[in-house]
């Protein structure tokens, strides 16, 4: 049996007739004119040169995209090609167009003659390809110098049989026809593509990833050198970390040499396979989860190919590689050609490979994770194949920005993190542009025409922080590093490239108006508590309104009507946010500077020994006057983010007096209040819902279900919380606010009169207007809630119009869709469902880009600092010790964090927020000081640190750390604990939690 990774004849001989009429061997793809970039795409080009070059590449073919032009032309109505609608980008004529085409390409069949070929293939090597085929786009203007389709085409892995090859090529096609990849081809100035495609056996693969040969412009930095190549590995296939769906290791290599520099192992508690249903997920064995995805030699290969890839001034390069385990006295493949005789990847009898078997047939073993480490048996080699090799281009610029445009999600990646849905998005586009614009216009700055202040990136939300700066410059004090100190993710050098972005900008107009300007800012400032009370007024009665209204008798248009009246309120309800985060900003600004004039002169009152001074260089965050603003200002009572929280201690308080009631919530047999015996606790839990059940975790997407809907979440929060002694909401509360009465009683002993009577007004000021920020920051969530139960029945009406269409589907609309298709009478989104369900499933599994970058998204997910001591933003004072507990995205496992852990996480929104009083501490990848969740745990009286980049990478549940809130420091200390041993939190903490070593006072 030959072995299907061996290189096929150039001639196509060892292929039946049937195959060679349609599909080119790989090798020969850009070799002659007929098999050139421009008939087979330039993946398939790139591939072929590989192979002639005598590289690690699987054997595979090529379909000519003359056959996709061919099937466009025949089956696409006029005006559905591709050149057409990469001109009609971003209109709504070229979405409706895009949709219909997508979805006729999908439905069509193949033509007979290829269906044929496809079958003789699969008959000529089902049994050399135990994993199936992997279907890969090779589209006209792919993999080259100036474009790239990585993340935007796609390509179907563990493909078998004729059936599935079809579909697969059909898929390919179809992917074309995304938004975002004809927005990508129109910025790249594309005229005109068409796609190829690559059928390539299969890899068996113990472990995959991708290789970067070199950092892309602008990554060069503190993560990664410019002598350094980067991978990022896991076990079984690559796909999760090419699309980012999964943790990965990171290891960075010498470019001279290969040696590891620096290395990082995540946890790999799944791996995907190809089993005998396809794909899927199997369980990594415990010992191997932890264990490095690839071994010394893998990383030699790989480290010499990225060196041959490179040879003549090429590159940097993107490159995705899978490892096979190489059965012992097999010949490594280091030329293209492997042993005849044996299947890819086959094994003899008993070889290890690295995940647990339950995939089913041709899945691999538990057994060779652990092996794939150090001390793996010299008997087991192992072969590194090449599967893509692309130079690294990027994608194209978000709207609105260019090749210098800094762009950041640091602090609205908390309130929405990963991927939105089109509904969620054009929703919140709406609202929050024009709730900016408002409110840099009542601060008198002018806003530049056309002016693009937030962007979607792979459908995360970003804010254009160039943009931002150079309007927010305008305004005397309103510096980068003054807003991006409070916000975070923006660099030292960031920060000093924004401010001279931001150099030259003129104040002129401002201080113009500013006569007009500054007593109406003044006024709306001294009556926003007044004008928050008449909003909430008018909002209760929209809410109660639209609670008693019976929507399956509305027609269509008046449920229109409700739509839009429902996101008018939310709007305004946007503006009136921000308008009070702006006041909340300028009070904090207003404290610090008074802060600052007592600094040069007056002694520090975080120094017991009075010598220090609050602008001290020693570098501490207690000594950064800052830090003192947000402990001074701390200890708000009746903070709105505080309650869910609060709440649930409560409730949880209640639960352990009733035995019966804990025992049944422990148990798991717990979801509504009517699953609790009636008593205090039931009643407690019952109006915990009626309060808080707009919440969610993730609760600014508006897919997400409320905790009304689905109280799985609270109900994990709660039996997490009962582990440990019981708790005392009120005495958390009095320890923020006992912190911030010794500050200022400190002061009080070393301020002069004066100067102490104007800190208490601004203290002061600066408390009202953070909680009536949180205040309306919960009005939004309880507007976005009644948005949602509108939308939900629309969603009902689709699906009774169009019954092929999944539950949920009207998140798959945009405001603008819905409000159109609803006053038409003509709610045929069917085709735009499916287009954009396909798109949003895309960018869900692509890894989220780096909190702030410069021009485009960068394709890697850079790699943690190295070393003990993590750095991010102080938010919250105090210093503990604890086990980590490292949260996963999403709402999963939240009932396994055990009282005293420190909770770290990619972000915390509100919904989290109950969890701050059972952890000792918070770290987190995102946010800044000023960030809700960072306002939480000071009122909580909890330590937190924020910004952390690749915290949730570099620490793993079980690491003991040492969280220091008061000057942003992350210390890994050397004991590990298992995430179910005993001994999970610090000895000799109260209650079991984690053991203070400068704790506010209780």
């Amino acid at each position: 049996m030959a072995d299907p990774t061996r290189t096929a004849r150039a001639d196509g001989a060892t292929d039946p007739p049937t195959v060679r009429e349609w599909l080119k061997p790989l090798e020969s793809a850009g070799l002659r004119r007929h098999t050139s970039a421009k008939r087979v795409g330039g993946k398939a080009a790139s591939l072929g040169r590989l192979l002639r070059d005598g590289f690690p590449v699987p054997r595979g073919w090529v379909l000519d995209a003359r056959c996709f032009t061919e099937l466009v032309d025949r089956q696409l109505p006029p005006g559905h090609d591709l050149a057409t609608l990469i001109r009609l980008s971003g209109t709504r004529a070229g979405v409706d167009r895009a949709a219909r085409a997508r979805d006729r390409i999908l439905s069509e069949p193949l033509p007979e003659a290829l269906s044929t070929a496809l079958q003789a293939l699969w008959q000529a090597v089902e049994q050399e390809a135990p994993w199936g085929l992997a279907v890969r786009s090779s589209a006209t203007c792919e993999d080259s110098e100036e474009t790239s389709m990585a993340g935007l085409a796609m390509t179907v892995l563990g493909v078998r049989g004729e059936a599935g090859l079809d579909a697969a090529i059909r898929q390919v096609w179809a992917s074309a026809f995304l938004p975002r990849a004809l927005a990508y081809l129109a910025h790249a100035g594309v005229r005109d593509v068409a796609m190829g495609v690559v059928l390539q056996v299969m890899v068996r693969a113990e472990a995959a990833g991708v290789l970067f040969t070199a950092p892309p412009p602008g990554l060069e930095g503190e993560h990664w050198h410019a002598g350094e190549r980067l991978v990022n590995a896991t076990l079984g296939l690559g796909a999760p970390v090419v699309d980012g769906a999964a943790a990965a290791d990171t290891i960075r290599l010498a470019r001279d040499g290969g040696r590891v520099v620096a290395s990082a192992v995540a946890q790999k508690r799944r791996a995907l396979v190809v089993g005998a249903a396809g794909l899927e997920e199997v369980p990594v064995p415990e010992a191997s989860a932890e264990q490095p995805a690839l071994d010394e030699a893998a990383l030699r290969q790989l480290a010499e190919l990225a060196e041959r890839l490179e040879q003549g001034g090429k590159g940097p390069f993107d490159v995705e590689f899978a490892v096979e385990a190489v059965p012992p006295g097999a010949a490594l493949v280091v030329d293209g050609e492997g042993p005849s005789g044996q299947p890819e990847g086959a094994a003899a009898e008993g070889a290890p490979s690295a995940v647990a078997s339950e995939a089913g047939e041709g899945a691999p073993s538990p057994a060779a994770a652990s092996e794939a480490g150090e001390g793996a048996p010299s008997s087991v080699a192992r072969r590194v194949w090449l599967l893509q090799v692309r130079p690294v281009s990027g994608g194209g610029f978000p709207e609105g920005g260019d090749a210098d445009t800094i762009w950041s999600r640091a602090n609205v990646g908390e309130a929405l993190p990963g991927a939105a849905t089109p509904l969620t998005w054009s929703v919140a586009r709406a609202f929050s542009d024009r709730g900016f614009r408002e409110a840099f216009a009542a601060l008198g700055c002018r806003v530049p025409r056309g002016a693009r202040l937030v962007a979607n990136v792979h459908g995360r939300f970003y804010l254009n922080l160039t943009a931002f700066m150079r309007i927010a410059a305008q305004v005397p004090g309103l510096s980068p590093r003054a807003l991006l100190g409070m916000s975070g993710g923006a660099s030292e050098a960031l920060i000093a490239r924004l401010a001279e972005q931001s150099e030259g900008v003129s104040r002129r107009g401002f201080y113009a108006r500013l006569p007009l300007t500054g007593p109406r800012l003044l006024l709306r400032q001294a009556r926003l508590e007044r004008e928050v009370a008449a909003y909430e007024g008018e909002a209760l009665w929209a809410q109660r309104a639209l609670s008693e209204l019976d929507m399956t008798l509305l027609p269509d248009d008046a449920i229109g009507t409700t739509l839009r009246s429902v996101f008018l309120l939310l709007e305004r309800t946007g503006t009136r946010m921000l308008h009070c985060a702006s006041a909340s900003l300028a009070s904090h600004l207003a404290l610090c500077k008074a802060l600052e004039r007592i600094a040069g002169r007056r002694a520090s009152a975080r120094s017991a020994s009075g010598e220090a001074h609050l602008d001290a260089p020693a570098g501490r965050a207690e000594t950064n006057v800052e830090h003192l603003a947000q402990v001074l200002a701390g200890g708000v009572r009746e903070l709105d983010s505080a309650g869910p929280g609060i709440e649930l201690a409560r409730v949880a308080e209640l639960v352990l007096q009733d035995r019966t009631a804990r025992e049944r919530l422990l148990s798991g047999g717990v979801l509504w209040p009517r699953d609790l015996p009636e008593g205090p606790a039931r009643d407690a839990y019952a109006r915990f819902l009626d309060a808080y059940g707009d919440r969610a975790v993730r609760e600014a997407e508006l897919a997400t279900p409320r905790w009304r809907e689905d109280p799985s979440p609270v109900v994990a929060m709660l039996t997490a919380s009962l582990r440990g002694a019981p708790g005392d909401p009120e005495r958390a509360l009095a320890r923020a606010r006992a912190l911030a009465d010794r500050e200022m009683a400190m002061l009080e002993t070393r301020v002069p009169r004066l100067e102490l009577a104007l800190l208490r007004a601004l203290v002061g000021r600066a408390q009202r207007y953070v909680r009536l920020r949180e205040r309306m920051r919960t009005w939004v969530t309880r507007v976005l809630g009644m948005l949602r139960r509108v939308a939900l029945d629309i969603d009902r009406r689709l699906r009774r119009l169009d019954p092929s269409l999944e539950p949920g589907s009207v998140f798959f609309c945009t405001y603008e869709e819905l409000v159109t298709a609803l006053s038409s009478g003509r709610a045929d989104v069917g085709h735009l469902v499916r287009l954009r369900r396909a798109e949003h499933l895309r960018d869900a599994a692509r890894p989220d880009p780096p909190a702030t970058f410069i021009g485009r998204p960068p394709p890697v997910v850079l790699p943690p600092a190295s070393g003990e001591r993590l750095l991010g933003l102080p938010a919250s004072p105090g210093v503990v010790e604890g086990r980590a507990r490292v949260l996963e995205p999403g709402a999963s496992a939240l009932d396994a964090v055990a009282p005293g852990e420190v909770l770290v996480a990619r972000t915390t929104d509100v919904g989290l927020s109950p969890l701050f009083l059972v952890a000792a501490a918070v770290v987190t990848e995102l946010g800044g000081p000023m960030s809700h969740a960072s306002i939480v745990a000071r009122e909580y009286g909890i330590p937190a640190v924020v910004n952390v980049p690749g915290v949730t990478l570099a620490i793993k549940t079980g690491d003991r750390l040492r969280i220091d809130g008061d000057r942003g420091v992350v210390e890994r200390l050397d004991e590990r604990a298992s995430p179910s041993s005993p001994g999970v939190v610090a000895e000799g903490a109260p209650g079991g939690g984690a053991a203070p070593l400068a704790a506010p006072p209780g």
